[in-house]
């Protein structure tokens, strides 16, 4: 799909590249190997924990907490805990200048503060809005003050000067600038992020879930992630990013200036000669071309300006296994791609995550209704039908609406299953792994996490294997509808051969399996 979509569609998609949106590094690995080869490489391939430059993460969450993080309801709490940062003084705050005191008192810094909420920026941005007019009615109650009685209302001048004064004693007080930080801070997502979990009260105030609370409020899991980038939303650029910002600004002007003088220089030479039919550079060059020219040019490649970008956005989007994003994951891809151009590819019978999608409805509705198609794949190139009827058999107890795609295949060979005492589990895996070394292709060992030897089946999502071998498939299924889930996802990944071991009774799902033939 995404070799299709650069090859015929490459002018509108070049510039600004693809991002696919994987399940886990194996999956992503695997299709970044593949894609090269197709001759296409400006794409970006990231697992949802990936989203945000700078931070990686695979720890989860709870099943309780990864739904609550991931519902919409998360918007308003990550407003309300912006907004309970943006204080009013409890008492008066005496600001001692040259010539007087002056109070900011809880009237003035409502005042101050409606205005910068009213002003639509985000929270960083907004404290200009906040710190000017504090210093407004500061500067004006002393020049009140002060100025009475020796400076006539006629002295424009001597008010300027005065006021020009005490403007620039407030920029300089360190007390003054600890006021505005008290009363409306910088803040950055993962601070402000960090302190609500930590603290109970901040929770209650932002009208969150006690659950929400540890102790270690910066340990990031993945649910965090599409936390952190609404709050990067909320919070715009902090007091550093835009200092650096208007740094850089400077700079280039300050460039396009001496480029200027360059050029006037030049020109004060061509008065003095007289060839009209000579050439100069000033008559094809301007100020800001030639500062061009020394300036230093971004030599990235466009994965690699992208992957460092929060704020970049993507001409079109590949998202597999979809069912697993939540309604916040869906907030951060949308940012993606304000076009909205997006192949969605999921099987809600295969969901795991608590705050996954329940329908397709749920997730895309909100963002582009009644302008999505839904095509629902019915045939199974990967799967045996062997094996096939036996993942439909755990399908159906599960998820009993859902259709079981038709395999277009069989080849003979029956999964089969075979229990063994917990001790030897060990042994019958090596067992297992040495003979499939014998074979062509590809073979995994899936379990549950705490027994050796085996990965959890969410790592294989999206992957194939020649030959799967299933351990302990009692425990996955103990884990309820997540862990039906997950024996459906561990038995669907083979595309030859499956086994079995259990050490407990074969759940009911599973009984029709036979004992091995060669093992």
């Amino acid at each position: 799909r995404v070799a299709y979509l650069m090859y015929t569609q490459r002018e509108r998609m070049e510039r600004h590249g693809v991002l696919v949106v994987g399940p886990n590094p194996a999956f992503l690995n695997h299709i970044g190997r593949v894609l090269p080869s197709l001759g296409e490489s400006d794409v970006v391939f990231s697992t949802a924990g990936g989203l945000l430059p700078g931070l990686r993460t695979s720890l989860e969450d709870t099943p309780d907490v990864a739904r609550l993080k991931g519902s919409l309801k998360m918007v308003e709490v990550l407003r309300a805990a912006v907004a309970d940062r943006q204080r009013l003084p409890v008492s008066p705050i005496p600001i001692g200048m040259k010539d007087v005191v002056v109070e900011i008192n809880a009237e003035t810094a409502e005042w101050a503060r409606q205005e910068a909420r009213d002003s639509g920026l985000p929270h960083n941005e907004a404290r200009k809005v906040f710190t000017e007019i504090i210093t407004y009615v500061l500067t004006e109650r002393a020049l009140g003050r002060i100025g009475k009685g020796w400076l006539s209302r006629s002295d424009k001048q001597g008010w300027e000067d005065m006021r020009s004064g005490l403007l620039k004693e407030l920029a300089d007080d360190d007390r003054f600038a600890a006021a505005l930080d008290e009363m409306w801070p910088l803040l950055t997502p993962e601070g402000l992020l960090g302190s609500l979990y930590s603290s109970a009260a901040r929770l209650t105030a932002a009208g969150a879930d006690a659950s929400l609370h540890r102790a270690d409020g910066e340990a990031w899991t993945v649910s965090d992630v599409p936390l952190l980038d609404e709050l990067h939303e909320l919070l715009g650029r902090d007091g550093k990013v835009q200092a650096a910002d208007a740094a850089a600004l400077a700079e280039k002007q300050a460039e396009a200036r001496y480029a200027a003088e360059v050029l006037d220089s030049l020109v004060g030479r061509q008065d003095h000669m007289d060839d009209e039919d000579h050439l100069f550079a000033t008559d094809l060059m301007f100020a800001e071309d030639l500062a061009d020219r020394f300036d230093e040019h971004d030599t990235r490649t466009l994965v690699e300006r992208a992957s460092a970008d929060r704020g970049w956005t993507y001409r079109h989007v590949v998202v597999d296994e979809a069912q697993e994003l939540s309604e916040m994951d869906w907030r951060v891809l949308m940012r993606r791609c304000p076009g909205r151009s997006f192949t969605v590819v999921g099987d809600l019978a295969q969901r795991r995550s608590s705050a996954g999608a329940s329908s397709w409805g749920q997730m895309l509705d909100p963002y582009v209704p009644g302008r999505w198609i839904y095509r629902s794949l019915t045939v199974n190139y990967r799967t045996p039908a062997e094996i096939m009827a036996v993942a439909a058999q755990v399908l159906a107890e599960f998820a009993p609406d859902v259709q079981a795609p038709e395999s277009v295949r069989a080849n003979g060979v029956q999964p089969w299953a075979r229990q063994v005492p917990v001790a030897e589990l060990p042994g019958a895996i090596a067992s297992f792994v040495a003979e499939e070394a014998s074979f062509e292709g590809t073979s995994v060992v899936i379990g549950p996490p705490g027994v050796p030897g085996t990965i959890p089946a969410s790592e294989t999502k999206g992957l194939e294997y020649d030959s799967v071998l299933v351990v302990a498939p009692e425990q996955i299924l103990a884990d309820g509808p997540r862990g039906a889930a997950e024996l459906y996802v561990a038995l669907t990944r083979a595309t030859q051969r499956l086994g079995v071991l259990h050490h407990e009774p074969l759940p009911a799902a599973l009984s029709g399996l036979g004992e091995p033939v060669h093992r």
